[in-house]
């Protein structure tokens, strides 16, 4: 076991999220007071680098081996080049809205939910430009976040949040514009926290506690 060590400023305050890149052996992780850390597992226990894209607090991040997207309760989204060792972009959310979740799919599309139950793409093909928005049928439940989990897949789109008669886990077609496929419905006592995971044909919804769906003929 590890232990990585931040500022002790952000200690104080804890992390908000934390992202991988397998292929680097990277990870990065945000802060309340908008920095990212960046560490090599396979050296110290400390950030190899860190920066500041946000000036409030980091809600959820995605990595590649190009970049690292962090979105933050500023209203932003900030892209930084791994390799330039810079910020290339910040993107501003429409309508004043925090963006909440995000998806990164390894061909790059990025897929964002934000605080008005809304879903906006960005294509970093091309500087990362703001291509098409979606609604969704996610109610905000204050202080909840209306959309609290999404992920992006080739063959699907996965949106979750939650309502008043429980978590809704809904399955669309990664198409313009997305449609629905099924929906989930879990009980009343099961609140997700934000995080939703797909990989292999197994989804994962976390909350209070995991839940986890797989193909029928799969063997456990």
């Amino acid at each position: 076991m590890r232990v990585y060590l931040h500022r002790q400023c952000d200690k104080v305050y804890g992390l908000q999220d934390v992202s991988s890149c397998p292929e680097q052996a990277l990870f990065a992780t945000g802060s309340f007071r908008g920095t990212i850390y960046v560490f090599d597992s396979r050296s110290s226990n400390k950030p190899i680098y860190q920066y500041r894209p946000h000036s409030k607090y980091v809600t959820k991040l995605a990595m590649n081996t190009e970049y690292i997207l962090s979105a933050s309760l500023d209203e932003t989204v900030s892209v930084w080049d791994q390799r330039a060792g810079r910020i290339m972009k910040s993107i501003r959310i429409p309508d004043k809205a925090i963006p909440e979740c995000m998806s990164m799919r390894r061909d790059n599309w990025v897929c964002v939910g934000d605080s008005k139950a809304k879903l906006h793409m960005l294509d970093p093909k091309n500087d990362f430009k703001l291509v098409n928005s979606y609604s969704t049928e996610a109610i905000c439940s204050y202080p909840l976040p209306s959309l609290t989990g999404v992920h992006l897949t080739h063959g699907c789109l996965i949106t979750s949040w939650n309502s008043l008669h429980g978590t809704i886990v809904r399955i669309l077609s990664p198409t313009n514009p997305p449609k629905p496929i099924t929906t989930i419905l879990l009980k009343r006592e099961f609140l997700c926290s934000g995080t939703t995971d797909y990989l292999n044909d197994i989804l994962v919804v976390a909350g209070h506690k995991l839940v986890i769906w797989r193909p029928r003929n799969r063997r456990v």
